[in-house]
């Protein structure tokens, strides 16, 4: 995927991240929620910039910023801000999917 075009194609990562982490701990054990933060960390979106930019021009941020606002999170630049961001809106994204897969009960 070049970069995120709208929200549908978010919705689709965040479902693959989390029907991952629901795989890897039914296979191997861990913890859900540490799977999914690694997995939007390391996302390609998060990680190059033109694709945090666009994620976050694209698709709805508003959990995310709100999340960054209320830890009075600092950005050092508009790229650092940007890849952040998109981490962030990933990972909601993931956790939202995951609970709507029935969560740990899932697992």
């Amino acid at each position: 995927m070049e970069y995120i075009k709208n929200d549908y194609e978010l919705k689709q990562l965040a479902l693959d991240i989390a029907l991952e982490a629901i795989q890897e701990v039914k296979q191997h054990g861990g913890d859900h929620y540490e799977l999914i933060d690694q997995a939007a960390a390391n996302s390609q979106h998060a990680i190059y910039t033109y694709k945090a930019i666009m994620l976050c021009a694209n698709c709805c941020t508003a959990d995310a910023e709100a999340l960054l606002d209320d830890a009075s999170y600092r950005f050092d630049s508009f790229a650092h801000h940007a890849c952040v961001l998109a981490e962030v809106t990933i990972q909601n994204a993931a956790l939202q999917e995951f609970y709507e897969l029935g969560g740990e009960v899932a697992a």
